[in-house]
């Protein structure tokens, strides 16, 4: 009877599907700083994760243009979430959370916790 159950469980879609991230894929990377400059690089998603890789030199800020990773917190048909964790590549860094919407099938457009807006066209 237990295992009737244990299969029943496995079979289950919640434990077998998860849905695929519709956003999956490498995007080229278009951010405006602070002081509204353009910086440009590159994002890759897979269905739960990513990096972040934006060029980027600044000596007064070591956190910045470091590749890291992105973990996925949220996607729909009309906005994706994700985190980039900063603080896994060094120590003392700031993580982000972005926000972006869909605009059409090759774009989204949103902005980092922080203000600063981004944009993704996808390659």
């Amino acid at each position: 009877m237990n295992l009737v159950i244990l299969g029943a469980l496995f079979a289950s879609p919640f434990v077998l599907a998860q849905e695929a991230n519709p956003y999956s894929g490498k995007w080229d990377a278009k951010l405006i700083n602070r002081q509204g400059e353009l910086r440009t690089g590159t994002v890759i998603l897979t269905d739960r994760e990513g990096t972040w890789d934006i060029s980027w030199v600044n000596p007064r800020n070591p956190c910045a243009g470091k590749r890291a990773p992105i973990v996925i917190q949220r996607t729909s048909a009309e906005e994706l979430v994700f985190e980039i964790q900063r603080s896994k590549v060094l120590q003392g860094c700031k993580d982000n959370v972005v926000t972006m919407k869909r605009v059409d099938q090759t774009t989204l457009k949103g902005e980092l916790d922080d203000g600063r807006k981004l944009t993704l066209i996808k390659k």
